[in-house]
């Protein structure tokens, strides 16, 4: 899978051989979409706020952003605006964990696209009431796309509301639309805006045998979330959403501040807990990995564990986190990869040994004042066979 490329050392920065321009090599890829700063002579390009919710796919269509793709196997930067495959090339892309993207075209096609083969199942259209923000987190509900109850879905990173749509199905298929309430958005008064948020939205989600569970709090207690979606053939009933909630225990006492991943890997779910010393994002001090232990389907507890053996869990905020084997991807078995909070251009990659609990760290590119627009940096990973 891998492709022939010249490394030019520690930047970040490669030349190399591209494959077919229909397709990706060297995954993982860390992708970055930015804006270059336009010269005095260039007509202003409008640039998408990643936190912006006003903004959807389907208003923001001129909005022209580059792209740098950073593969993870070769430490180097492979792909640059010029080489990305045509699929991507116009559209707005969604990472999934389970490694296909789903294709936004510019007016209301939508597809899911392999990024090693090329395959590209197509979707019902998205008609003009749902309107997409560019910026979602995306999944699908079974890690393949070829399961019968296999569903892709959209939720929004800034207010309560998900899409969702069966990959498989024929006529049957269409998208639905939920708005869900999982409790207020915690802010002291003194530190609200005009932007604040009122409800609270779906941070970390996973999906786990075609549900989707996630973390969040509710009256000061840690609760865990499963989500059912249900798909009636009699089209005078839309797709729904059903949410169940349960308590869960141990996950993780003392950790003062960070960020928590939900990762599903080889059919088990874990908590990737990132700490940071003093509440100061930049200072991390630990990372932890819990699993969880069900009765039948209920989630009970999470427990510690300190070894993953021969996989690499990837995180990025915006695209969750997904996993792939280290041996088959020239990757060092039991480690996360993750971007270090507040450099500027998201540069540094944060290399994580877990049972050596050390940490390496390697700049991804050297371009300081890169502008991300659109969404936060994500990952392409490697779908499962």
């Amino acid at each position: 899978m891998g492709m022939l490329m010249m490394n030019n050392g520690g930047s970040g920065t490669s030349s190399c051989i591209q494959p077919s321009p229909q397709v990706l090599a060297s995954l993982p890829l860390l992708v970055y979409e930015y804006e270059d700063h336009p010269d005095a002579t260039t007509a202003p390009t409008a640039v998408v706020d990643p936190a912006d919710s006003t903004a959807t796919a389907a208003t923001t269509t001129t909005t022209t952003t580059k792209m740098l793709m950073y593969s993870l196997s070769e430490r180097g930067i492979v792909y640059t605006h010029g080489s990305r495959p045509q699929m991507m090339d116009g559209n707005f892309c969604f990472s999934t964990p389970q490694g296909w993207l789903l294709i936004l075209g510019q007016v209301s096609e939508a597809s899911l696209w392999h990024p090693l083969t090329g395959e590209t199942i197509t979707l019902p259209p998205i008609h003009d009431d749902h309107y997409i923000p560019v910026n979602c987190k995306c999944l699908l509900t079974h890690n393949s796309a070829a399961h019968p109850d296999c569903a892709v879905v959209l939720l929004d990173v800034t207010d309560p509301l998900m899409w969702f749509c069966r990959v498989n199905g024929g006529t049957d298929r269409r998208w639905g639309q939920h708005t869900y309430d999982i409790g207020d958005h915690d802010l002291p008064e003194e530190f609200r805006t005009p932007s604040t948020p009122t409800k609270n939205v779906i941070e970390d989600v996973a999906a786990l045998r075609g549900k989707l569970h996630f973390n969040f709090t509710k009256s000061d207690q840690d609760k865990m979330g499963i989500i059912d979606l249900d798909f009636p053939s009699d089209h005078g009933h839309p797709p729904a959403a059903e949410f169940h909630e349960f308590d869960v225990s141990e996950l993780p006492e003392g950790m003062c501040s960070g960020s928590i991943y939900l990762v599903e890997s080889m059919d088990e779910l874990f908590a990737v807990c990132i700490c940071c010393v003093d509440f100061d994002p930049s200072n991390i001090g630990a990372a932890l990995i819990y699993r969880v232990d069900s009765s039948g389907e209920k989630p009970v507890a999470w427990h510690r564990v300190d070894d993953i053996g021969d996989r690499a869990f990837l995180l990025t905020d915006m695209n969750m986190a997904t996993w792939c084997f280290a041996s088959t991807n020239n990757l060092k078995g039991n480690t996360l990869y993750f971007l270090k909070e507040l450099v500027a251009g998201n540069r540094d990659l944060c290399i994580y040994d877990i049972q050596e609990q050390t940490m390496e760290i390697v700049q991804v590119h050297d371009q300081e004042d890169l502008e991300i627009v659109r969404t936060q940096p994500y990952w392409i990973n490697v779908p499962p066979c």
